[in-house]
């Protein structure tokens, strides 16, 4: 085997795994992107060069981490299972920027783990093929974070990524849709065949990109957005009208003020509302709690 495997090759993979006494674990939702195009594809999307700070969540066997390392970003890759950061540690012992820890993305302190690795004041982009798994909470946690990133390229399930794209009156529009449209800008850029993994997946992958969009609420009346957003999904069948009463009983005279004075129909349902609409429903009724406590 060469001193830098190929980890886009079946063969080569298959024998590294065999090297290191490892084995995808269905537990974790190990899907390995095994197929150099689409490897080149998500990191020419990311468009990071020399001096770029990186994170990739979910390296697996390397595809994505290798052609990064070799364009000289400053890399930190997390990743769970420890049999694959060993076997990573040793293939990337050439890039000395590049370096792999044992860490769950779903237990990270994004803010502490951007200063700590690359500084205060760090610009840093966000890469992963993400396990399945794990996705909708992964998504969650990088939103209460307030999405501390330049930019993001995902690859994740189809649904997901296109639940998180999802415009009001899309089947696949909900809570994730909300926060996602809050905190970002997003576009599918391409999908992927479950043929270029292994194990090979049940169903289809989706590409997507994320920007962050500029906030215009404060840390509190962002916990507001959460509860109402989280709430009236549970019952999207609802109105609002219905949905806020229940949620805030102790308003429950003054719901339809709040409503007509955010522009929005009482008898609207959630799902026919946009990000910008939630946005300013919290602004109005974070102003109504506070006067009214």
């Amino acid at each position: 085997m060469t001193e830098t495997p190929d980890v886009t090759s079946p063969r080569e993979v298959m024998a590294l795994f065999k090297e290191y006494g490892l084995q995808p674990h269905k537990r974790l939702g190990q899907n390995f992107l095994i197929d150099g195009n689409t490897a080149r594809k998500i990191t020419a999307a990311l468009e990071a060069g020399a001096g770029d700070a990186v994170v990739e969540v979910g390296p697996g066997a390397g595809a994505l981490t290798v052609l990064l390392a070799r364009s000289g970003v400053d890399l930190l890759a997390l990743e769970v299972d420890r049999g694959l950061v060993m076997m990573l540690e040793k293939i990337l012992e050439p890039w000395p920027k590049a370096r792999v820890i044992t860490q769950d993305a779903l237990k990270v302190c994004w803010a502490e783990l951007v200063r700590s690795n690359f500084g205060p004041t760090a610009s840093v982009k966000l890469v992963s093929n993400l396990p399945y798994v794990i996705s909708g909470p992964f998504m969650y946690s990088l939103f209460e974070a307030g999405f501390p990133f330049r930019s993001a390229v995902l690859m994740l399930q189809k649904e997901v990524a296109h639940r998180l794209v999802a415009e009001p009156g899309d089947s696949n529009y909900g809570a994730l849709s909300v926060l996602s449209g809050y905190y970002t800008n997003g576009k599918v850029l391409f999908n992927v065949s479950n043929n270029v993994f292994w194990p090979r997946p049940k169903v289809g992958s989706s590409v997507l990109s994320l920007q962050p969009r500029k906030r215009i609420l404060t840390a509190d009346q962002e916990k507001l957005m959460w509860l109402i957003v989280q709430g009236v999904f549970q019952q999207r069948r609802k109105t609002m009208q219905n949905n806020l009463a229940r949620l805030f009983p102790f308003f429950k005279t003054g719901v339809s003020t709040l409503l007509e004075a955010a522009s929005i129909n009482p008898l609207d349902r959630p799902e026919h509302l946009s990000a910008s609409q939630f946005a300013k429903l919290v602004l109005i009724a974070y102003n109504y709690i506070n006067k009214s406590s």
